[in-house]
């Protein structure tokens, strides 16, 4: 960018700070140092930039102030802020206020959501989320058609061939990964989050996922069939789980396919134990599917999870939770706390800290999370070990 655009963007924006927090002091970019980029060019140069500053002037948005000494090639000593909206006119860029004024119209249709709201009134302060400012709604607009889609589906969605028949473009959802993630993380600026956990959220899949179980006795699902557990495992589609039939004396659900298939092995025939996948973060069908099955256990069996040593782990634990309170059931942590595999893992920063934590407290697990390590570590890490 050259010196001359370079310095009105930059007279643009602090002017359009002073307004927003209504300053009234005379904006100015000075040239005055013998340092300023404005020496470092030849006469040449200077004239030119004198040429086009005249200009701006003349359309009343800047002010040019001139040294006193120097005749008729006087140097430019600075350039004033006169009016804002003639400025951005000139630059041919709207200001923020219309950037704004414009994502809101975009948007329309969601302001009553809290966080498009929030969104937009960050962008009205001048603060971007994600890097991301107003020129951004058109695809918030289409994240939250996503969104909308999603929440009228009864079953999980392959995200390629949903965004073929939403965009006619198969990669175009994946490209609204930020996006979604900020609609739909625990906070407008919280960490980025993986794909896998944005998407497995609200039931969009790379591919379509079955529901693995392992164990004794029956799935209950929809037409009045009864599916036997056959071992090692079993899987269906959550859309067709309506119940179980058994006593087992547990349930966990585990995070990890390969620590799926290992506790699948471990689980001895006279175990009277369910192992579930979860696909990592589960999606809303599979939470009723799962929902579906807690519903149909006998009280005396004991709901248990276990899953990734992070944060991702702990937000896994505490949607899980979630689907077991609606039902009446609580949900225990098994082998949560990876203090005693310290050396395997990795140390966690203070942020990841604190969200470890947090996702603990909403899982239920306040004791845990009151003694939680500051540890990174994988489930693929731990030792199997079942109920």
């Amino acid at each position: 960018m050259d010196l001359i655009r370079h310095t009105l963007i930059r007279l643009l924006e602090r002017g359009e700070r002073a307004r927003l927090s209504g300053n009234s002091r005379i904006i100015r970019e000075s040239f005055t140092s013998r340092t300023s980029p404005y020496w470092q060019q030849n006469l040449e140069a200077r004239d030119a930039m004198h040429h086009d500053m005249r200009k701006a002037a003349r359309t009343g948005a800047v002010r040019l102030e001139w040294s006193k000494q120097g005749g008729e090639d006087r140097p430019l000593d600075a350039v004033a802020l006169v009016d804002v909206d003639s400025l951005a006119k000139y630059l041919g860029q709207p200001t923020n206020g219309a950037s704004v004024a414009r994502a809101r119209q975009l948007l329309n249709a969601w302001l009553t959501n809290n966080r498009v709201e929030e969104l937009v009134r960050q962008w009205a302060h001048l603060k971007q989320v994600r890097s991301l400012g107003p020129e951004s709604a058109h695809d918030f607009a289409d994240a939250l058609r996503v969104l909308d889609a999603m929440a009228k589906s009864v079953d999980d969605q392959v995200v390629r061939q949903l965004s073929v028949e939403m965009f006619r473009n198969s990669k175009r959802i994946e490209a609204l990964l930020k996006h979604l993630d900020v609609l739909t993380g625990d906070a407008l600026n919280s960490p980025a989050r993986h794909w896998s956990e944005v998407f497995g959220a609200i039931g969009l899949t790379k591919e379509p996922q079955p529901f693995l179980i392992s164990g004794k006795g029956f799935l209950r699902l929809t037409g009045g069939v009864d599916c036997p557990i056959v071992r090692p495992y079993v899987g269906v589609a959550n859309s067709v789980i309506s119940g179980y039939y058994g006593e087992p004396e547990w349930l966990l659900t585990v995070e990890n396919l390969t620590t799926f298939h290992q506790a699948a092995k471990a689980l001895a025939p006279a175990q009277d134990g369910l192992v579930i996948y979860t696909a990592g973060m589960p999606s809303p069908a599979w939470g009723k599917a799962y929902s579906n099955l807690l519903s149909s256990l006998p009280k005396s069996t004991r709901v248990f999870h276990w899953g990734d040593h992070d944060e991702g782990g702990f937000r896994v634990a505490a949607r899980i939770a979630h689907f077991a309170s609606g039902v009446g059931r609580s949900l225990a942590p098994w082998s949560m706390d990876a203090t005693q595999w310290a050396e395997k893992g990795t140390a966690a920063s203070a942020a990841q800290h604190r969200s470890m934590i947090r996702s603990a407290s909403r899982a239920g697990w306040s004791e845990l999370g009151s003694n939680l390590g500051a540890i990174i570590l994988e489930q693929e890490g731990q030792p199997m070990t079942l109920p």
